[in-house]
């Protein structure tokens, strides 16, 4: 899809601002057609935090639902969701819509799967690992595979990414990434959306396993679903 295709609109839905400015970049460099319409909602993050661990808010099982009917209306042709914390609410929301609405890092999950058996995880915090947990296990459901997962990661990156000290998160999380190496693991997923915005510092480090996170791959995969 070049620059010469017909201009397409996608609708993505944010529950923190540094997924916008990620989505704007991405556009560019892999799918320049596409006219983004982004929806944030910080109440969002709120109530996902206020809940236990692996609980999706009914509350944020509704919103998914009432900005995926306004994207609809406003022409979108797709929504992504970029939140890791939201596959439920996406699966939810889709039954309201006639377009396709997707999990930004579906497809990485996928491939996870397809590929690998004794999958490394990382995380910064302790909600996102019922979300990915759920999604590897269903998926390796559907094919009869059995999966084994490892988990790593530390919590103290999040609160560094938070504050903005940026550099001393990617840090830290590429030091995290060789630990889940030398744990044995025959890939590392990351499993946040945001990692995604490391994809420069991942990819100039030379790495024992592959390491999977929301990029070009993710974006082919909303690319195949605007052809189709």
């Amino acid at each position: 899809m070049g620059d010469t295709a017909p201009r397409r609109k996608v609708g993505f839905l944010h529950t923190t601002p540094a997924t916008i400015g990620q989505v704007s970049d991405a556009l560019k460099l892999h799918l320049p057609c596409v006219d983004p319409v982004h929806v944030y909602d910080g109440n969002v993050k709120i109530d996902n935090f206020h809940s236990p661990a692996g609980v999706t808010p009914k509350s944020n099982l509704l919103r998914w639902a009432v900005f995926a009917d306004q994207l609809e209306r406003a022409g979108c042709e797709l929504i992504v969701s970029c939140c890791s914390l939201m596959p439920r609410a996406t699966a939810f929301a889709k039954q309201v819509v006639s377009i396709p609405f997707i999990q930004l890092d579906a497809v990485i999950l996928d491939h996870a799967v397809e590929r690998f058996s004794r999958i490394g995880v990382l995380t910064t915090t302790e909600y996102t690992v019922p979300y990915v947990k759920e999604g590897l296990e269903e998926r390796a459901a559907r094919v009869g595979k059995k999966l084994e997962l490892v988990f790593g990661g530390d919590p103290t990156a999040l609160t560094l990414f938070n504050a903005g000290e940026f550099e001393k998160h990617d840090q830290m999380v590429l030091g995290n990434i060789s630990e889940l190496e030398a744990r044995g693991v025959e890939c590392v997923l990351m499993g946040q959306i945001p990692f995604a915005l490391m994809g420069g510092a991942i990819g100039r480090r030379d790495w024992k396993v592959p390491v999977l996170y929301a990029g070009a791959d993710a974006w082919a995969r909303v690319g195949e679903l605007l052809e189709s």
